[in-house]
Formats: structure tokens, C-alpha cells, sequence
């Protein structure tokens, strides 16, 4: 019963000191063991990069998931993640900012990705998973966040939400698509058509004009995480998602 009670009740209350009083306050001594392995859960994120394996993808669009876990785990300080078999890929666990993080690079390929993140995701706390992927209808630069949102064709994220049979996770979406040449055009996205044009840009690397946004959209991916993991994922939407 109280793996049902509890979780909404700790994620209202977690970020403040009174909250947590109330919380062990108002449960009986018998239920705190039981608490205290749900209370440690409930600071763990599990933070998934979408990817292809192998050196042939390495630089790709589609893997800039994987990229920004490179980038994650240089400024939080984690260890180099160690592959799991057990888990479809490589993993890597550490604290940052007194919070559990554990990190997946899935070594399924693209499409397959939902296999990888069920087997390491506990189902009562899908609500603190958090996907990391690219998206062609944001340019280059554009990180947006979201929760609850269906799949926008992303076969990876497709994969996830048919795996865990929901959708109520969060995403962390990083642009990808190329923007117009022109100046007076800056604010259009050139997404590719879909099907086999789409296949090909996604797997195409970035370009050398492109090197000095993609560094900044990458530490922009990495501070929407962080802000996810501190704050929530509401104040990371509220402070991404204004344009």
C-alpha cells in the first residue's frame, strides 16, 4: 500500500525541508523501514541517451542522445559508464547534487531502445525517467522539454512508450534540423521529408560550420537535466520551452 500512497505525495513534497517533516510525521513507525528504501528511490533518475551503437554512428544526428551523456558525465562528475549486459548497455552510477543518477547508453540499436529502458526503469518510477533524443522539427541550438508526449514519430521514443506501455516520462528534445542559409530566414526549419530522406539526415553527420552550435546545444541538454533533476521538470519547461 504504500508504494501506491507515497510517490505522489513525496514528489509534491520532496524539495522542501517541511515537506519531508510532514511525510515522516505522519506515517507509523512500522511503515518507516519500509520507507526507507522508497525514500532512496525516490531521489534516483534514470537518465536514457538515444543512440546507434558502433563507431559508424558515433557522430550522427540521431546519436546526439549518447553525446550529451558524454557531456553530462564530464560536468556532474560520474563515472565512465562500464557495459551491463543485463541491461543492453552501458551504465553509469553516481550522485550529483545528493540525487542518485544512473545513466544509459543502450546498445540496442535505435529502434529497439524500449527493451533496453524497461529493463532498467522500476515501473513506480517511470515519473523520473528521463530521455534524451534528437528532434528534426527543432533547428540546431533548440533544446525543448516534455512530459507525457507522444512520440512525434521518433521510432526510439515509439519504442519506449510501447515497452512501458505509457507515455508519462520525460523528454529532453534536442534540435537537429539544419536552418536556412539566408539571414531573414534564420527561424525556419528545414526538416527533411519523411521516409528515406529522413533516414539519410539523421544518419548523416554534423557539418564543420555546424561543430560550434552543436558544443553549445549540448551543454544546453546537459543544464535542462540538471534544472529536470534540482528543480523538476516543470520549472525546466516552463524555463526552455518559451520560444
Amino acid at each position: 500500500m504504500l508504494e501506491v500512497v507515497f510517490p505522489s505525495v513525496i514528489c509534491l513534497c520532496r524539495n522542501t525541508i517541511f515537506g519531508k517533516v510532514i511525510i515522516l510525521l505522519s506515517i507509523s513507525p512500522s511503515a518507516k523501514k519500509q520507507l526507507g528504501k522508497l525514500w532512496y528511490d525516490f531521489y534516483m533518475y534514470y537518465i536514457v541517451g538515444l543512440g546507434n551503437p558502433g563507431e559508424k554512428y558515433q557522430n550522427t544526428r540521431h546519436n546526439i542522445g549518447f553525446m550529451v551523456l558524454d557531456t553530462l558525465s564530464i560536468s556532474t562528475e560520474l563515472p565512465l559508464p562500464v557495459p551491463k549486459a543485463q541491461f543492453s548497455g552501458r551504465i553509469s552510477e553516481g550522485k550529483w547534487q545528493k540525487e542518485t543518477v544512473i545513466m544509459l547508453y543502450p546498445d540496442t540499436f535505435m529502434n529497439n531502445s524500449g527493451g533496453a529502458v524497461k529493463q532498467i526503469v522500476p515501473t513506480n518510477l517511470i515519473n523520473h525517467l528521463v530521455v534524451i533524443h534528437d528532434d528534426v522539427d527543432l533547428a540546431l541550438g533548440q533544446v525543448k522539454v516534455s512530459f507525457a508526449r507522444g512520440s512525434g514519430g521518433h521510432k526510439g521514443v515509439a519504442s519506449i512508450i510501447n515497452k512501458l506501455g505509457t507515455k508519462d516520462f520525460i523528454r529532453v528534445r534536442v534540435g537537429v534540423a539544419k536552418i536556412s542559409f539566408w539571414p531573414w530566414q534564420k527561424e525556419i526549419v528545414k526538416r527533411p521529408n519523411s521516409g528515406k530522406d529522413l533516414e539519410k539526415f539523421v544518419l548523416s553527420n554534423f557539418g564543420k560550420k555546424e561543430q560550434e552550435i552543436l558544443v553549445t546545444a549540448k551543454e544546453k541538454a546537459c543544464l535542462a537535466v540538471k534544472m529536470i533533476i534540482a528543480q523538476g521538470y516543470v520549472v525546466a519547461m516552463n524555463h526552455f520551452n518559451q520560444n
